[in-house]
């Protein structure tokens, strides 16, 4: 039976005390004008407005874990903003898929095992889809990032945490605790679960069946948003998503950006020089509108955090680093077992698999 989404959570490990947000409360103008060459709020005085707008009407509990989120994010860009380019990706029903993907690159290739979320998994997606033209070609054969080849390589981002991203508002103010669903085409979200755990060895149909519906329960027990994932087995009890929005905070260095990002209107059409995008970011103040990221594995998990670096958020007091944490230990509960024998992991990763073991031995 799934239980209660708040939990008892141990006291943070050093690694995590490390990277939580230096400061909490309320956001100050102290902190506004501390912050103020922030990537986000460079050229952008009415920030301020804009994020006590979104609060005002919250509770204290979540309004306080609001304010220290977003202090968190843009302090993050202050550290960074230098060397990386920043970009917000908003998220709901692709929370589970996410996260399992994050177990299956532990088992596989030794990823952290509490790393952050992993977008994409599947290196065979970008077979001949490894480059900004090829993910352009893919657009236009349906003048939509709703293209199935170019979801499966690519996510939809904003390039300031107040971009309007063309829809004459700030998008993530709007979305922040919702999350963005990315459209109703993507049908039963859980044969996404059932593909990337076949390509990864679970490939037995009752094994597979039993084990994605376990899968299920955990998600609806921590409250994501799971309406999108239609039942396996048995009907699952159908509740409001507690949790349901989610925030990918990116960072791509400024050396590899031009070939794994492009300026994006709505619906991922290339914006009038978004290409090469270091240009077209360098041309904004404030910085506003779309990118979409090429995520290749190789880069986004396997370039040990120096090309790239992911922070994720959520803006809802009963999901904080610790409550992930416990939900990753259900994850791979269910999941390591099905990994017992090494040859059982195959398939999305083989290559990174391999230079990190030969990196090992040496």
């Amino acid at each position: 039976a799934a239980g209660p989404v708040l939990r008892a959570v141990p006291a943070p490990t050093p690694q995590a005390a490390a990277a939580a947000p230096r400061r909490t409360g309320p956001m100050t103008v102290e902190d506004w004008a501390d912050l103020t060459e922030c990537p986000s709020l460079r050229g952008r005085p009415n920030a301020q407005e804009l994020h006590s707008s979104m609060v005002a009407s919250l509770n204290e509990f979540v309004r306080d874990r609001v304010h220290t989120t977003v202090r968190g994010m843009l302090l993050r860009e202050a550290e960074l903003g230098e060397e990386y380019s920043v970009f917000y990706h908003s998220y709901s029903a692709s929370c589970l898929l996410y996260e399992l993907q994050t177990v299956l690159a532990s088992l596989c290739i030794g990823y952290a095992w509490n790393g952050p979320p992993v977008v994409r998994l599947n290196q065979q997606h970008f077979v001949g889809r490894d480059s900004l033209s090829s993910l352009l070609e893919l657009h236009a054969e349906r003048r939509s990032d709703h293209h199935e080849g170019f979801r499966k390589v690519a996510i939809s981002t904003v390039v300031s945490l107040f971009a309007s991203g063309g829809y004459g508002h700030s998008l993530l103010m709007r979305h922040f605790l919702k999350g963005w669903f990315g459209g109703h085409d993507l049908g039963d979200m859980t044969l996404l679960l059932e593909d990337i755990l076949r390509v990864c060895g679970v490939s037995e149909p009752e094994p597979l069946r039993a084990l994605v519906s376990h899968l299920l329960d955990v998600g609806d027990k921590w409250g994501l948003e799971m309406g999108r994932y239609r039942d396996r087995d048995r009907r699952r009890a159908r509740e409001s998503a507690v949790v349901p929005g989610h925030i990918l905070q990116v960072f791509v260095h400024n050396s590899v950006l031009d070939s794994v990002a492009y300026g994006a209107l709505p619906l991922g059409k290339l914006a009038p020089q978004g290409s090469p995008i270091s240009a077209w970011l360098s041309r904004q103040c404030p910085l506003d509108g779309q990118a979409r990221l090429l995520m290749h594995p190789e880069l986004f998990i396997g370039s040990e955090g120096s090309l790239t670096k992911t922070f994720t958020y959520s803006g809802s007091p009963m999901y904080g680093e610790e409550q992930r944490g416990f939900l990753l230990r259900e994850i791979r509960a269910l999941v390591e077992p099905h990994f017992a024998m090494p040859q059982a992991c195959r398939g999305p990763c083989r290559r990174s698999c391999r230079r990190r073991r030969r990196r090992q031995r040496h």
